[in-house]
């Protein structure tokens, strides 16, 4: 059973957050806590296996106790923003510059007329959160020493590969995509010649603020993709319920999900087209995340000639999404994110000197 800790200073949604989660069998609220303050010491006493955190609360803010609980006890964390307004999404996403694992929009107001309806995308939240490999922060937001009931992993050793020729990169993230993604941006080049479609399964909304966050934490030009727009350098990512594909080497395609999807955007769509327009043109990572969601198209990629990528077990906070690319075979390389970001730059570098004079 998974141990969680709800965050928040209002009593109605402490009760909305109750109901969500009282049909699973899997979840067990064990402690509430209504500010900062609070939530260290529970975290403390109690242990949860996840945090439901609130971002605006009295003393002590979401984000500074997030912040200090990943410093002194390190526990995953889910951040519920309570608008979609500019100012709370930009807050929501410094929240994982302070450790969170993912961020999720909190119901609120006429949620309690709509609770079977909202409840598995909060729980699915909330287990695989609990299951993430979380570390301990320093002072200065750098990662130290593994979480104390999980074993410190490893590094990697470097594994250097000679990166062909691409003119597109398909990247699939999800839970513990933020930070990974974060790090690989702001090392290499900028800006980086080659397009990137970006799919990191995010709450719906949450979109325009997680493109504003990488931009201005990474210095890349990240922005919503429009479908049929042609394909030019930069990072792009699909508007909400949208998956992002290509019709043809040059052009987005942006097609609807349907609500039999779990995942919209998905990375099965992302790189099945990719291996049928690109093929050995193109690239594809798959990086941390629960599930399988985005190996049997990075599959269908290596099939068709392409450069495949799994981020390493060692630096991934939850491995399920890589693991089933290796499992199907589906990836060549498994790099941690620094040696990923080194192959991008090695790919960008022959870009450039490939270019016509």
């Amino acid at each position: 059973m998974i141990r969680v800790l709800i965050v928040e200073d209002s009593v109605t949604q402490r009760e909305i957050f109750r109901r969500l989660l009282a049909d699973d069998p899997e979840l067990l609220v064990v402690a509430e806590a209504r500010n900062g303050h609070e939530a260290i010491a529970q975290v403390q006493a109690h242990s949860p296996d996840v945090v439901l955190m609130d971002i605006h609360m009295p003393d002590m803010d979401g984000i500074t106790a997030t912040a200090e609980i990943m410093k002194l006890c390190p526990v995953p964390i889910v951040i519920a923003s309570a608008t979609l307004k500019k100012r709370d999404v930009d807050l929501a996403m410094k929240a994982y510059d302070a450790g969170a694992v993912s961020v999720i929009e909190k119901p609120e107001g006429a949620v309690l007329l709509h609770l079977k309806k909202m409840a598995p995308e909060l729980r699915r939240e909330l287990i695989a959160a609990a299951k993430a490999q979380v570390r301990r922060r320093n002072g200065s937001g750098g990662v130290g020493s593994a979480r104390d009931d999980q074993p410190a992993r490893q590094p990697v050793s470097h594994r250097s590969f000679a990166i062909r020729k691409v003119s597109l990169i398909g990247i699939c993230a999800s839970t513990g995509g933020p930070p990974v993604l974060q790090k690989i941006f702001s090392e290499i080049p900028k800006p980086f010649p080659i397009p990137i479609l970006l799919v990191q399964h995010i709450s719906r909304g949450f979109e325009d603020g997680f493109a504003r966050w990488l931009t201005v934490s990474t210095g890349q030009s990240v922005n919503i993709a429009a479908g049929g727009q042609r394909i030019t350098a930069g990072i792009w990512i699909a508007p909400s319920g949208r998956h992002i594909t290509v019709s043809s080497p040059s052009r987005l395609e942006l097609p609807r999900g349907n609500e039999s999807e779990i995942h919209c955007p998905s990375g099965n769509p992302l790189f099945e087209s990719l291996a049928k327009h690109l093929r050995g043109q193109a690239a594809g990572i798959q990086l941390t995340g629960m599930g399988d969601d985005g190996a049997q198209g990075l599959l269908s990629l290596k099939q068709a000639g392409g450069t495949t990528i799994i981020q390493s077990e060692a630096s991934c906070m939850i491995w399920g999404m890589p693991k089933a690319a290796k499992q199907l075979g589906a990836a060549v390389h498994e790099l941690d994110p620094e040696e990923i970001a080194k192959a991008l730059t090695q790919a960008a570098q022959a870009a450039i000197a490939n270019r016509p004079s």
